[in-house]
């Protein structure tokens, strides 16, 4: 039985409605559906910023609008790769996202789910 109290996090990867069209197959909306004790909106994805480009802007020592312009340069591109059925494989630092044959799959880290209890 499922306690109330107790919220399990854990990671899951939230594709993009443009690379949809182009997926076969990917980690859909059955993910992202919360457990019971989790009613807010904030576990759906609904308003994240993706690669915010002001804060990579600043790191960088770059304009906002080349990183802006980089940042959908890079998306383009992988999404004409994913057109063209080309394998891709993206190796972060939490985790792996691999295209191959239209088929997305994403490994994330061991140590990125927890539970939260509250006593």
């Amino acid at each position: 039985m499922e306690r109330k109290n107790i919220h399990h996090l854990k990671p899951v990867f939230v594709v993009d409605p443009v690379l949809q069209y182009h997926l076969v197959r990917y980690p859909g909306k059955e993910e992202i559906s919360p457990a019971k004790s989790q009613h807010s909106i904030y576990q759906r994805g609904y308003r994240t910023i993706y690669a915010n480009p002001v804060p990579i802007a600043s790191a960088a020592c770059l304009g906002k609008d080349v990183v802006v312009d980089a940042l959908s340069t890079i998306f383009l591109a992988v999404q004409d790769l994913i057109k063209l059925d080309k394998d891709i494989n993206l190796a972060f630092g939490f985790g792996n996202v691999r295209c191959s044959h239209r088929n997305l799959s994403v490994v994330f880290a061991n140590d990125l789910s927890s539970t939260i209890g509250s006593a």
